[in-house]
């Protein structure tokens, strides 16, 4: 019996295999992507691939979509691309992509979603770096921010490297190891670069593809960077609409690419000088350095039209917040600008080519030449006041050793309020 049913099985089989295969030469679409085809709310350039079996000589598929956030339909071998819109309707939204190939037709239906969450990027950068120019390009401290995932070099074309840009401008100076001050910094499209703003011109942000080719570029339209110890956090819109949130923790160090001379002082041997009838002119600025304390700026010359002779402009910073001229007497030792306290006038120095804080000077004919000055580097400063007049008295150095000792007995003060500018 066993026998019989092997000898059946096996014609079965030979009957089977002696039949002719018949070829399937049908044409066919076939849609390899997932269907409905899922579009990033974000938009961008998508990319749906298919497959045209027994194709037709001379022709060709053709796509159509019937909404207006689709476009840019481009039709190659094996798949097509096709532009869409970012969403900002609030509300998911479809449409319909009709391709036809001769007599064949197929619709894929699209799906496009609303974003989730605040930003459309949630950046953890690794690397942070820069260049700190000083005074180069304005009158406040310029910090030139990069920061990514990826290495910093000469051209960021690191693969796949996302890299970010802030100009920032801040008040106070970098020094010899600046790291980036804490602070509010707002973006600004000015071009005045004030205290407190990253600004427009070279602020931006690129992503690069897998050859390290920049094929993503933003321009910010506006945002906000907090900076606070030892972390950067940055919150920006772009032109195209999209959120970048940018963090970055770990040491804020902004390399200082800024030349300063090894003395500014031009004097070449000590100055003594005594003027009784002088002008002191007396700028109330706040607490400018948050310090707590006021910051003046105090500017003494000579009573004569026009103005010649000995010139001084020193920056103060009191003992309160006063805004009255009586709240200036007192005696003011040296501090460096990057360790300001009470009672001390900051001293003078030249960082780049710009002579920054307390200084001396010769003016001729109303006008400050600079190529006669010299720092007030170290050293005391008095004020008093006897009867109407104010008498200041400084005993300094300069940053060569040149002693400037003198006083001007000013008969005439003049107060500005320079807080409500």
């Amino acid at each position: 019996m066993k026998r019989l049913l092997t000898i059946v099985a096996m014609s079965l089989i030979l009957l089977v295999s002696c039949e002719k295969q018949v070829e399937d030469t049908t044409t066919k679409l076939v849609i390899n992507s997932e269907t409905p085809f899922v579009v990033p709310f974000s938009g961008g350039e998508c990319t749906i691939e298919f497959t045209i079996k027994n194709p037709i000589a001379d022709t060709k598929l053709k796509a159509v979509a019937n909404a207006w956030w689709i476009s840019d339909i481009e039709v190659y071998d094996n798949k097509l691309t096709f532009a869409a819109q970012r969403n900002t309707s609030g509300e998911e939204r479809t449409a319909t992509l009709r391709l036809t190939y001769g007599d064949i037709e197929s619709l894929i239906d699209i799906k496009q979603g609303i974003k989730e969450g605040k930003y459309d990027f949630d950046i953890k950068a690794t690397v942070f770096g820069g260049e700190y120019y000083g005074m180069a390009s304005s009158d406040n401290f310029n910090y030139f921010v990069q920061l990514g995932n990826a290495e910093i070099n000469e051209n960021n074309d690191v693969p796949d490297g996302i890299y970010y840009y802030f100009d920032i401008y801040a008040k106070y100076r970098g020094g010899d190891n600046p790291i980036l001050p804490n602070g509010t910094y707002v973006f600004d499209k000015s071009g005045n670069c004030p205290v407190g703003c990253f600004d427009a011109q070279y602020s931006k942000a690129h992503f690069n593809d897998e050859n390290g080719n920049p094929t993503t570029s933003f321009v910010i339209s506006h945002g906000t960077v907090t900076v606070t110890d030892n972390r950067f956090e940055a919150e920006v819109t772009m032109t195209d609409g999209t959120v970048h949130h940018i963090v970055y923790e770990g040491e804020l160090s902004v390399p200082s690419v800024v030349y300063s001379p090894e003395y500014g002082s031009k004097l070449t041997s000590d100055l003594s000088f005594e003027h009784n009838n002088a002008i002191v002119r007396m700028m109330y600025y706040g607490d400018y350095y948050e310090t707590g304390k006021a910051h003046w700026s105090i500017s003494l010359m000579e009573c004569q039209n026009p103005i010649d002779g000995d010139y001084f402009s020193i920056d103060l910073i009191t003992d309160s917040l006063e805004d009255t001229t009586d709240s200036v007497l007192g005696t003011y030792t040296a501090a460096s600008d990057l360790e300001l306290k009470e009672n001390c006038f900051i001293a003078g120095m030249i960082e780049g080519a710009k002579y920054l804080y307390s200084w001396y000077y010769v003016i001729i004919e109303d006008y400050v030449d600079q190529s006669q000055g010299a720092p007030l580097a170290d050293g005391t400063i008095t004020i008093e006041k006897d009867g109407n007049s104010y008498i200041v008295t400084l005993d300094c150095v300069d940053d060569n050793g040149h002693t400037i000792k003198g006083s001007f007995n000013c008969l005439n003060c003049e107060f500005y309020d320079r807080t409500q500018m």
